[in-house]
């Protein structure tokens, strides 16, 4: 018996069952933090992506403004060179009626069949940039090569009133750049915390269920079955200093992080101050090449006059026409800049300049 007093209890003791089927279930109960880690990394690496494929599109929404802008400024630049090939063209017949009735000379005559050999290749380059530039915006759209692209409205400006300390805060914010780098320095923190975690005491709840038999028959009085339950632990004792390895590691990783975020945000507080100087500069090349390209058409009026009333020469009158073509083209490129510049800060700050989120 095997309490004083109370029934005899009988035992067998079996040595010899050669088959067993078992069922075990490990459910952890605490790990130093490793799998809560994990999954915060998990989740990063899903915001992760996220703002990836946000940066993505972003670009891509960059690069097709850049290649309308480049479109929109391209043909008023065909128009300008039209423009001044027009004007060549209409020079030489006037030149050339003046020769022919003996008002003008021969060095005239040539001078302006030069002027107006100088303008067509400018036309037909133009013209070869512009075509490649619809081709490559077609690309970027998906739009087979050979169908028809027309853009609507033609490039302007409007006059922005820009805080720096707010472009510099947005930029700071939300670059998606910096965003990134943030989630990276994260994860390495996060990483830093599991190396930590795994040299701790791991705790498991272990359960198992289990069937034995010296024969291997189906049938129900064959076989014996048990159960257990039990709490193991498992602590590594001596790793060969991988642990120190592993968190110096991390330590320079989370460095070397540190700094590449350092350098980014200095680099975009550059990005957003040159931005800001660029639309304030730009906006004033407009404004001036305006008047430029007033005074230049007046001065084209003005030599014309002139020449037919044999005040000037042929080279001042071909002067003026090329200085009508410099102040297009001045225009035209501070224009140019100037939205480039507005776009490229809506893409640093992640702020429409209009009032709205980009």
């Amino acid at each position: 018996s095997f309490i004083p007093g109370g029934e005899p209890t009988k035992a067998s003791l079996r040595f010899q069952l050669d088959y067993s089927f078992s069922f075990q279930v490990t459910q952890p109960v605490f790990t130093g933090g490793k799998i809560f880690w994990n999954f915060k990394n998990s989740q990063i690496d899903l915001r992760l992506a996220r703002e990836k494929e946000k940066n993505s599109r972003a670009d891509t929404i960059l690069n097709v403004r850049k290649s309308f802008y480049n479109i929109q400024i391209l043909e008023q630049l065909l128009q300008a060179h039209r423009e001044a090939l027009a004007l060549a063209e209409g020079n030489f017949r006037n030149v050339q009626s003046s020769f022919d009735l003996g008002m003008a000379s021969q060095y005239d005559l040539l001078r302006a069949e030069l002027a107006l050999s100088a303008v067509k290749p400018d036309v037909l380059r133009v013209e070869n940039l512009l075509e490649t530039s619809r081709l490559g915006l077609k690309l970027m759209l998906g739009l087979p090569p050979g169908q028809e692209l027309a853009l609507r409205g033609e490039l302007g400006y409007r006059p922005l009133q820009l805080d720096l300390a707010r472009l510099l805060e947005d930029s700071l914010a939300n670059r998606s750049e910096l965003k990134q780098l943030r989630m990276e320095k994260q994860k390495i923190d996060n990483l830093l915390k599991i190396t930590w975690a795994q040299y701790v005491p791991n705790f498991s709840l272990i359960a198992s269920y289990s069937y034995q038999s010296d024969l291997f028959r189906l049938r129900k009085d064959n076989w014996q079955d048990y159960y257990s339950i039990s709490l193991g632990m498992s602590w590594p004792i001596f790793t060969g200093l991988k642990r120190s390895a592993q968190v110096g590691e991390m330590n320079v990783l989370r460095k070397i992080m540190d700094l590449n975020v350092r350098q980014l945000g200095d680099a975009t507080r550059l990005q957003a101050e040159s931005g800001f100087r660029t639309v304030r500069q730009e906006y004033e090349n407009i404004q001036l090449g305006l008047k430029n390209v007033e005074s230049a058409r007046e001065g084209v009026r003005i030599a014309e006059l002139s020449y037919k009333e044999g005040m000037i020469t042929i080279l001042e009158l071909n002067s003026s026409y090329n200085e009508l073509t410099r102040a297009k083209v001045n225009y035209l490129q501070a224009l140019y800049n100037y939205n480039i510049a507005i776009a490229e800060l809506e893409k640093l700050t992640g702020v429409d300049l209009n009032g709205g989120v980009a």
